[in-house]
């Protein structure tokens, strides 16, 4: 038994959608969540137990079924995050979220001692942003071992949910950094261009990404990361004035809230067929790889479909770890549709 809190959300159901079509064999599972009558819904279509709550009431309540891993699909992790972590870390039950807040990682990653000390396995970053960045990240240094300073770009395509929007308005007026021998170091916001595999032009902008805290941690070798996302050019003019007024926290509140009653509108106008793509270069090597993947969303749901398979099948050694990080090759392989391609440093990346 296993359990999916945040099942309702756009991610949990095409989750649960990608699951049931797959046909991957996993043990059962328990939809858990806030809202009875949508839980009920989908626990009638499924064919799935379910159990409402609310994660203030977690300490005083007990899960059915006795669960062997809580998978938390429910963001902004700023807040989800700590209530589950303590509920494991107390219970012995190991967790799986797929976080891309940076923050959030950091903290986890701080309590790496107590989670080994009680036998917990923590597994963050289950989700399409870090699996493919680690993953694009390993495969380079696979091929160029001696690569040290990387520069990872991601272009995100098809639309964004309603948790995502929340995680990164929550992340946003904290800063940006990259990582160097150990720490994250502040860093002026900037941007770069890019020409990909298609020859057209993206412009990239920093980004606080959550493989600045999740590669480092098993790459040891590793001695600097620059992390990327593509954005409109047009988001450098209203940057300035958005972090200014999301640092106030009634504002934040208040947009956190509109953002969340968009939430069918922006699952509607998802775009489930859009590829995505990736780049990673080194400043001493003579080649630059190209990653292309489906859509993040799909991405995600096959992660920690396979995540859940390997969590079950091979264990998960106690302490926080990254679900790259963990499986590698073996959870690379069982996500359909990544190709990668290695262009010249002649044809920029």
């Amino acid at each position: 038994m296993w359990l999916l809190y945040g099942a309702n959300g756009t991610t949990g159901r095409l989750f649960l959608e990608v699951w049931h079509k797959s046909g991957i064999d996993l043990p059962p599972c328990m939809l858990a969540g806030r809202s009875a009558h949508a839980l009920q819904s989908l626990a009638e279509k499924y064919n799935l137990p379910y159990q409402t709550f609310t994660l203030d009431e977690l300490s005083q309540i007990s899960l059915q079924g006795e669960p062997k891993i809580i998978v938390n699909f429910a963001g902004p992790y700023a807040y989800t995050a700590r209530p589950w972590l303590d509920y494991c870390l107390r219970k012995g039950i190991a967790y799986m979220d797929i976080s891309g807040e940076w923050r959030v990682l950091t903290d986890m990653y701080a309590q790496q001692e107590a989670f080994r000390e009680a036998g917990v396995p923590v597994i963050p970053s289950a989700g399409f942003d870090t699996v493919i960045g680690e993953g694009a990240v390993y495969a380079f240094r696979q091929k160029y071992p001696q690569a040290r300073t990387l520069h990872l770009g991601v272009y995100a395509r098809g639309g964004y949910s309603a948790g995502t929007v929340r995680s990164a308005l929550v992340t946003l007026p904290h800063g940006y950094f990259y990582w160097e021998r150990g720490a994250l170091r502040p860093t002026a916001f900037s941007g770069v261009e890019r020409r990909l595999a298609n020859g057209k032009a993206y412009h990239f902008w920093r980004a606080t990404l959550a493989e600045l805290v999740t590669a480092p941690a098993w790459m040891s070798d590793l001695e600097v990361l620059h992390t990327w996302i593509a954005l409109p050019p047009r988001y450098t003019r209203w940057r300035p004035l958005l972090e200014k007024v999301f640092a106030w926290q009634p504002f934040m509140d208040g947009l956190l809230r509109l953002v969340d009653s968009q939430r069918a509108r922006l699952a509607r106008e998802m775009d489930l067929e859009a590829s995505t793509c990736l780049f990673v270069e080194a400043p001493e090597v003579p080649e630059w790889l190209y990653v292309a993947s489906r859509q993040p969303y799909v991405v995600t749901a096959w992660a920690v479909l396979q995540s859940l398979q390997l969590f079950f099948r091979e264990g998960a050694f106690p302490g926080v770890q990254s679900a790259f990080g963990r499986w590698r090759e073996k959870l690379w392989a069982g996500i359909p549709g990544v190709q990668t391609l290695w262009k010249a440093r002649s044809s920029p990346a």
